[in-house]
C-alpha cells in the first residue's frame, strides 16, 4: 500500500510541475515537492475514509459476520503504519498453521501484538479477545470492533464466561479463528512470561478446535524505536496442540503445557541476543 500511495503522489505532483515556467532543476525540485505533498494529502484522505466510515459502526450490536475487504484494508494499513515506521515483521514455523479454524495464544508485550498479528497471519482471519477499553479508542476500537473482536473483563467472572463462549462460537460457526492472550495483561519486563490464566483455552474446547502456540519478540521496542529506527518484529509458531489432545486435557495441564513450550522459545531467544 506504500507504493500504491506513492505513485498516488507523484501522479499528482509531476504533472502539476509542468505549470511553472522555469528551469528543469526547479522544475524537478518543484515536482518532488509536491508529489511528496500529494503522497500526504491521499493518505490522509485514506486514513479520513477510515474514520467516516468507523462513525457508522454500531458499537452497542455485536458482530457475528466478518467482512473480508475490510478485514483486507484493514491489513495493509497496518502494514502502511509498519513500513512508515521501519518495523519490519518476520515468521517462523507458518508450515505448522493447521488448515481449519484454531485458537491462537501469544505471549503479550505491547498493543502491537494483534495488529502485528492481523499482518503476519492475515491467511487465516482471526478475531482478537480484549480488553474493553481497546474498543473505545477513537477510530481503532471501532474497526477491530467491526473485525469482531471481543471484550472481555477478567475482572467479571459473567463478562469473562460470554466472551468465552461468543470466542467459541466465531469458530464452530466457521466465522473466524481467535487470538488471545493469555497472561492478562501485557508483560513489561518483569519476567520472560506472566503466568497464565488458562480459562480462557475453554474456548478452543468449546469449539472442538487445535491451540497454536506463538511468542512475539520486541513488539515492546515498536512505540521508542518509531519512525526513526528500524524494528525487526518476529513472530513464531511454537506448537500446535491437535484439537483431540485438546478436548481430553484439563485447562490447567494444557497451559502448563503451553506456558513451558512458549517459555522455552522465548528463553532460547533471549539467550541467543545475550
Amino acid at each position: 500500500m506504500l507504493i500504491f500511495f506513492i505513485l498516488l503522489g507523484i501522479a499528482t505532483g509531476v504533472p502539476l510541475c509542468f505549470l511553472f515556467d522555469v528551469s528543469l532543476p526547479c522544475r524537478i525540485a518543484i515536482g518532488a515537492g509536491l508529489s511528496l505533498g500529494g503522497f500526504v494529502g491521499w493518505l490522509f484522505l485514506y486514513i479520513l475514509g477510515l474514520f467516516l466510515f468507523s462513525l457508522c459502526i454500531d458499537m452497542k450490536k455485536p458482530r457475528t459476520k466478518d467482512h473480508p475487504f475490510v478485514r483486507f484494508l484493514i491489513a495493509e494499513t497496518v502494514r502502511l503504519v509498519c513500513q512508515l515506521g521501519r518495523v519490519k515483521i518476520v515468521t517462523e514455523g507458518l508450515e505448522k498453521m493447521p488448515a481449519g479454524r484454531f485458537l491462537l495464544i501469544s505471549n503479550h508485550r505491547s498493543m502491537f501484538d494483534p495488529l502485528v498479528s492481523l499482518v503476519a497471519f492475515k491467511k487465516f482471519p482471526m478475531a482478537f479477545v480484549t480488553k474493553p477499553e481497546n474498543l473505545r479508542l477513537p477510530l481503532v476500537g471501532r474497526i477491530i470492533r467491526y473485525c469482531c473482536f471481543l471484550p472481555i473483563d477478567r475482572e467479571n467472572p459473567r463478562s469473562a464466561i460470554r466472551a468465552i463462549n461468543s470466542a467459541a462460537e466465531l469458530i464452530k460457526t466457521d466465522t473466524l479463528s481467535v487470538g488471545i492472550y493469555p497472561e492478562g495483561t501485557r508483560n513489561k519486563g518483569e519476567a520472560v512470561l506472566l503466568p497464565f490464566h488458562s480459562g480462557v483455552l475453554m474456548i478452543a474446547q468449546k469449539a472442538g478446535v487445535p491451540v497454536v502456540a506463538v511468542t512475539a519478540e520486541n513488539t515492546e521496542k515498536v512505540v521508542k524505536n518509531f519512525p526513526l529506527r528500524k524494528t525487526v518484529v518476529k513472530l513464531t509458531v511454537c506448537d500446535v496442540i491437535p484439537a483431540e489432545a485438546v478436548a481430553s486435557a484439563r485447562t490447567d495441564d494444557l497451559g502448563n503445557t503451553l506456558y513451558a513450550t512458549m517459555e522455552k522459545q522465548l528463553e532460547h531467544t533471549y539467550a541467543k541476543k545475550g
